[in-house]
C-alpha cells in the first residue's frame, strides 16, 4: 500500500488523478496516528467522509454526538445532489461546509485539527466533482442563449450577442480567445414583434410577392380582418396591420382588399396545423408587406385581441455587407513544440424564428463545460474549441475556419469532434448517433464504443450514421478525423421541432444532455490521456 499524508498536495492528486483516468484515493486513519492516510484501492466519497466524522468524534475531536450529527447530515444532504449528478449544487454545498466547519472551530466545538482534515477532504470530493460533466451548467448556456439572447440568424445581433456571450465564457476560464470574422450573403429580416407582449417574436414565412418595408418596418395595431374578404374590413383597418386566415379566397385577393382597406401590412395564418409558417404566393407583386405564419401562432394573436389591442412592429429587409464570426478558444500545452491538435466545436447560430435550444444551444453549451472541465487538464495536446457562426446558411463559419488554417496546423490536426443537437425531449429520440461524413468508424468511433462499456450503458442506444450537414464535414474534407455526435431516433431522425419556433428550453431535456455528456466528455478524457505522453507518464506512475 502506498502512503501520503493528505493535505493541499492530496486535493491536488485527486484533481489530477481524475484528469488522468485514475481512481483518486480515500482516507483511512494509521495505527498510531489521528493524521489521515492514504490508500490507493478506493475513491473519495460521502461513505468515506462520514467515517472519517465518526472517528474524530470517537477521538474527541468533535465535541458532541449533536455536532457531529450535523456535518453529517449536511454531508448526507450533499451527497444527494452528488447521486443525481447535479455536481454543480453538490459543490455549491459543499463549500457552505466550510462556513460550517469554520463557526464549530471558532467556537470549540471541532478541534482545529478536525477542522482541517474534513476541510481538506471537502476540497478534494470538490476537485474530484469539479471535473465531472454537468448537464445543469450546461442547461445554465443554453438559457441564455435561447432565452435570453434569443434567435441567433447569420450576421444578425442576437448572433454577435451569443458571440460575444461564448467569449466571455471561455476567457472566465483561462483560455486565449478570439473572434474570426468573415462576411456571409446578404440577410433578409422578417420579424414581427408584438409590442405589447415584451416584444415577442412570431414565426414567419416569406410571401412572394411581397414588398419590403425598409430596415425600420412598419408598426401598427394588429386588426382582425377575419377571411380577408371585403366585408371583413372596415375603416378601422387604415394604417394597421391586418391578420388573416388562410381560405376561401386566394391570397392575392386577401392582400388587394387589405391594401384597399388602407392596411400597412397583412399576416397570413394557417388554418391547418403545422410547425412550419405559411409561404403564401402572390401572383403579382404587393405594394404592402406580405408574410404567412402558423395556425396556432395566427389564434394565439386572435386570443390577445380578444383582451385589447394588440401592437406589432413588421420588418422585411434586406440586410447587405453582413459579417458572422467564429468564436475561438485556445489551450496550448507548456514545453511542446507543435503539439498536435484536438478541435471541440459545435455552431451557435441558429434559423429564422427559432430560439435554437437544441440546436445548437445544446452543442455550444456542451463545449464550454467540457472547456471548463479540461481547463486543467495534463496533456500535450493544444486544445481549440471553436463555436462557428453561420453554420444554418450552409456550414459557411467552419468553412471558413478550416480553409484558412495555415499548412502547419493542418499537419498537427489531429481530430475532430463535433457537437450538434444533444438535448431533445421527443421521446423516439434517446439514441446517441456517431455520425461520419462517409458512415465509416474511425479511432473516435472506438472511444465512444468503450465508453458505452466502461460506463455499463445499453449498446443499442449508440449507432454509427452516414451523415454531413454539420460542421465536422470541412475538417473531413481537409483529412482530419472528424466525427459529430447528436441525440436522435434509432434510425439517424430528428425531433419534430428541429428548425422550428418550438425548439425552445423547455424541449430540452438534461437528463439527455447528462447522458450524452457522460460518454463524450469519457471519449475525450481517454482519447487524451492515451495520445498524451505527459497524461500517459503520470497514469503509469500511478
Amino acid at each position: 500500500m502506498k502512503i501520503r499524508r493528505f493535505g493541499t498536495l492530496m486535493s491536488a492528486v485527486l484533481i489530477s488523478s481524475t484528469l488522468v483516468g485514475f481512481s483518486p484515493k480515500s482516507i483511512e486513519y494509521s495505527q498510531t496516528s489521528s493524521t489521515p492516510i492514504v490508500q490507493e484501492e478506493s475513491q473519495a466519497s460521502i461513505v468515506n467522509m462520514q467515517a472519517l466524522i465518526d472517528r474524530l468524534e470517537k477521538d474527541g475531536e468533535i465535541t458532541s454526538a449533536a455536532v457531529a450529527r450535523a456535518l453529517k447530515t449536511h454531508i448526507t444532504a450533499v451527497g444527494h445532489y452528488e447521486s443525481s449528478k447535479s455536481y454543480k449544487k453538490a459543490i455549491k454545498h459543499m463549500e457552505s461546509f466550510h462556513v460550517l466547519l469554520n463557526n464549530y472551530e471558532k467556537t470549540r466545538m471541532i478541534s482545529g485539527n478536525a477542522a482541517n482534515l474534513l476541510s481538506e477532504y471537502a476540497d478534494a470530493l470538490i476537485g474530484q466533482w469539479d471535473v465531472i460533466f454537468d448537464s445543469e451548467r450546461v442547461m445554465d448556456h443554453i438559457r441564455e442563449l435561447s432565452v435570453e439572447i434569443g434567435t441567433r440568424v447569420p450576421g444578425s445581433e442576437g448572433e454577435k450577442q451569443a458571440a460575444e456571450y461564448l467569449k466571455n465564457q471561455f476567457q472566465s476560464l483561462g483560455y486565449e480567445t478570439s473572434i474570426q470574422e468573415f462576411a456571409i450573403s446578404n440577410r433578409t429580416e422578417r420579424t414581427l414583434k408584438i409590442l405589447t407582449n415584451k416584444n415577442k417574436e412570431i414565426a414567419l414565412g416569406a410571401a412572394t410577392g411581397s414588398a419590403g418595408t425598409g430596415e425600420n418596418g412598419v408598426t401598427g395595431d394588429i386588426y382582425n380582418a377575419g377571411l380577408g374578404l371585403p366585408g371583413d374590413f372596415s375603416a378601422a383597418a387604415k394604417g394597421k396591420i391586418a391578420l388573416i386566415q388562410r381560405g376561401d379566397n386566394t391570397f392575392q385577393e386577401k392582400v388587394q382588399n387589405a391594401t384597399n382597406a388602407g392596411a400597412i401590412g397583412v399576416v397570413i395564418y394557417d388554418n391547418v396545423d403545422t410547425v412550419t409558417p405559411l409561404r403564401p404566393t402572390l401572383n403579382g407583386n404587393s405594394t404592402i408587406p406580405v408574410v404567412g405564419t402558423t395556425k396556432e401562432l395566427g389564434e394565439s394573436l386572435l386570443a390577445q385581441l380578444s383582451k385589447g389591442t394588440v401592437k406589432g412592429k413588421l420588418v422585411i429587409h434586406t440586410f447587405s455587407n453582413q459579417t458572422s464570426q467564429n468564436v475561438v478558444a485556445v489551450k496550448k500545452p507548456a514545453n511542446v513544440v507543435n503539439p498536435k491538435i484536438v478541435y471541440i466545436t459545435s455552431h451557435y447560430d441558429s434559423v429564422n424564428y427559432s430560439p435554437g435550444a437544441n440546436d445548437d444551444a445544446s452543442g455550444t453549451g456542451t463545449i464550454v463545460e467540457m472547456a471548463r472541465i479540461l481547463k486543467n487538464s495534463l496533456t500535450d495536446k493544444e486544445l481549440r474549441f471553436v463555436a462557428f457562426g453561420a453554420e444554418e446558411i450552409g456550414l459557411v463559419g467552419s468553412n471558413y475556419y478550416v480553409k484558412n488554417l495555415p499548412q502547419a496546423d493542418i499537419d498537427r490536426s489531429e481530430i475532430n469532434f463535433q457537437m450538434e443537437m444533444l438535448g431533445s425531449k421527443y421521446e423516439p429520440g434517446s439514441y446517441l448517433a456517431f455520425n461520419t461524413v462517409d458512415g465509416k468508424t474511425n479511432i473516435a468511433w472506438d472511444y465512444t464504443n468503450a465508453a458505452f462499456d466502461k460506463q455499463g450503458k445499453d449498446k443499442e442506444k449508440l449507432i454509427l450514421f452516414r451523415r454531413g450537414s454539420s460542421d465536422h464535414v470541412p475538417f473531413h474534407n481537409a483529412g482530419i478525423i472528424a466525427s459529430c455526435f447528436n441525440m436522435g431516433t434509432k434510425s439517424g431522425g430528428l425531433e419534430p421541432e428541429y428548425h422550428t419556433y418550438r425548439d425552445t428550453i423547455e424541449n430540452v431535456s438534461p437528463e439527455r444532455i447528462q447522458f450524452a455528456g457522460d460518454v463524450i466528455s469519457a471519449t475525450i478524457w481517454d482519447y487524451l490521456v492515451d495520445h498524451s505522453f505527459i497524461a500517459k507518464e503520470i497514469k503509469d506512475a500511478s
